[in-house]
């Protein structure tokens, strides 16, 4: 609505004078209200209370509501709607950073920076709200993906981010499949009624009968508002009806909900309880924690995953061990002993999966330094056939393709492959970021400076940590751009690309500190028989570093003091790296 849809009639009516009359009225309430240090405002109708414990400016917002019954006679929501009344220009007074919202293929990967603002299109103020997605039935994350796209469909929703995902045991009724649970924060125009109004139809759109349901069952498509903010400074709004309690009754009790929370804003206060999502996490894992039996507590056991196509998911409850599979005639360390047969190269495969490989890792172009670049017809050639054979010896074994090329990601996705792994971290091929968004598989997003040819003369840094977290972040927002969402991103700081000796072991030695400043990603760490390690043990053959590889790995999950870390190791020996990984992952899982 634009101002022009505010203006008062020329003619003078009964309407005219009584709206006149209340502005002046509001404005001298206005002075009145802003005048004292703080005030807290409660109103009724019908069944509805509505309760905004915030700044000055959100109380006098709410006292409005009872001024403009000339102007909108809908009394649902009445506090809410006042919020977002065009008439009052909040343009001019807003406190938030103008948002930018980037239009992609999917609303689960829309991104906008910045939190609340206001849309200065039209004049009318969004406001934030957290929303929980879960869902059980069929395909999970696609039933997610959908229902985002239909949420957001119309100009009055926007997501904004998203958190990553996790699978969770059912709570209360336990006799159903595993959720896949999220949240998502989107800045909307509607009221909460309106908003959950939305959402049941989405969810009928996706095939959840609403009428004949079982409580707490299966669904294919779950929505709850769990935080709503009523005012522009990030104040959660108190609302209790009928139909909806806000903030969501079941947020304290439930690690499913409050995880992802944090993912996106763990300081964010519960206006109930008064503390932050962060702490109320805390307080239920130390409850899960001390839980003799945690399958009595369903729902404390939240894992991390990655949705990969078919409905498979990559789970991170332990440290997951990527074997690399080199389908080249010059890699560093096995270059061309699986050159010229898929045959071969997919017993190679099977042996790794016995040995306990989670992801088979396929390349056919080597990126060791000072390698030439190869066509893409011929890294085709070298790595379709190959996934291929493995795909139809083994099903279910997630695939990554290593490339730097869309074509090359493309046609390997199609033919049987999860997972694309680009070293340039999408800035070779400017095709790369779009083409795995269409593709909606997961991206492993690479730290390099220059190309496999110049990277080592470009090694200097004046902190290698905060400057590779840096730049991992900014690939990875390009890649939100694109469509791909952070729930579908792992990220890899590249270690032996564009890193000198001390590089890599300043890398290494603060894993931790890495992925504090990203944010919790999945990290991969690939430092498997590389030449940095062959200086410390005196190791000129690469294939003789393993041992040292693992001291490598094992440096790389030691740095990591969240318990809930996700890890990849991407190596040449699986078996040994896996046997040092869970040990590792027994030892961190122990209690204080």
């Amino acid at each position: 609505m634009s101002k022009s849809s505010c203006h008062v009639p020329s003619k003078t009516t009964p309407l005219t004078v009584s709206f006149r009359a209340a502005s002046i009225l509001s404005i001298l309430m206005m002075a009145t209200l802003l005048s004292r240090p703080s005030l807290t405002f409660a109103a009724r109708e019908g069944s509805s209370s509505v309760t905004a414990s915030t700044s000055r400016r959100a109380v006098f917002i709410g006292w409005l509501q009872h001024v403009p019954k000339v102007v909108s006679s809908n009394t649902d929501d009445s506090v809410a709607k006042s919020f977002h009344r065009p008439c009052l220009d909040l343009s001019r007074v807003a406190s938030r950073a103008q948002t930018c919202t980037e239009a992609t293929g999917s609303s689960f990967s829309t991104v906008s920076r910045g939190g609340g603002g206001v849309d200065e299109t039209n004049e009318t103020l969004y406001r934030r709200a957290f929303i929980a997605v879960g869902s059980n039935i069929g395909d999970r994350y696609g039933n997610i993906a959908s229902g985002l796209d239909l949420l957001a469909k119309s100009e009055d929703v926007r997501i904004i981010r998203t958190s990553y995902l996790r699978e969770t045991a059912p709570m209360y009724n336990t006799d159903q499949p595993a959720f896949l649970n999220g949240m998502v924060e989107i800045e909307t125009m509607l009221s909460p009624h309106d908003l959950l109004r939305r959402i049941k139809n989405v969810e009928e759109s996706l095939g959840r009968d609403l009428e004949r349901s079982e409580r707490n069952g299966p669904r294919p498509l779950d929505l709850d508002i769990i935080m709503y903010d009523s005012d522009d400074e990030g104040n959660s709004l108190i609302l209790t009806s009928d139909t909806l309690t806000i903030p969501h009754i079941g947020i304290a009790e439930r690690e499913f909900v409050l995880s992802p929370l944090c993912d996106l804003d763990k300081d964010i206060l519960h206006p109930v309880q008064n503390v932050s999502a962060g702490e109320l996490l805390e307080n239920i894992l130390e409850e899960g924690t001390s839980c003799q039996d945690n399958e009595s507590k369903p729902g404390f056991d939240a894992v991390r995953v990655i949705p990969l196509p078919r409905g498979r998911m990559l789970s991170f409850n332990e440290t997951v061990v990527m074997g690399i599979l080199n389908v080249t005639p010059d890699s560093f360390s096995d270059g061309g002993d699986l050159k010229g047969s898929a045959d071969i190269a997919a017993n190679q495969a099977l042996e790794m999966v016995k040995d306990g490989a989670d992801i088979i890792d396929i390349g056919g172009e080597s990126t060791r330094p000072g390698a030439n670049e190869v066509a893409i017809h011929e890294e085709l050639q070298r790595t379709v056939p190959v996934i291929e054979k493995v795909r139809a010896h083994m099903s279910d074994i997630p695939i990554s393709i290593d490339t730097r090329n869309a074509a090359v990601a493309k046609a390997a996705i199609e033919a049987g492959a999860d997972i694309v792994n680009d070293v340039s971290g999408g800035t070779y091929d400017p095709d790369m970021l779009a083409t795995v968004a269409k593709l909606r598989v997961p991206m492993v997003l690479m730290h390099m400076r220059g190309n496999p040819k110049t990277m080592q003369s470009m090694t200097k840094y004046e902190d290698v940590v905060s400057e590779v977290a840096a730049t991992l972040l900014e690939r990875s927002l390009d890649a939100e751009r694109a469509g791909i969402p952070r729930c579908m991103q792992i990220l890899d700081p590249g270690i032996g690309f564009a890193k000198d000796f001390d590089g890599n072991l300043q890398l290494l030695k603060h894993c931790g500190r890495l992925r504090q400043l990203v944010g919790d990603f999945p990290i991969l760490l690939g430092p498997s028989r590389k030449g940095f390690l062959g200086k410390i043990i005196g190791e000129d053959v690469p294939s003789e570093r393993d041992y040292g590889t693992a001291a490598a790995c094992l440096a790389g999950l030691c740095g990591d003091e969240n318990r809930h870390g996700c890890t990849i190791l991407r190596v040449h020996n699986v078996r040994g790296i896996k046997q040092a990984a869970r040990v590792m992952d027994a030892i961190q899982r122990q209690k204080q």
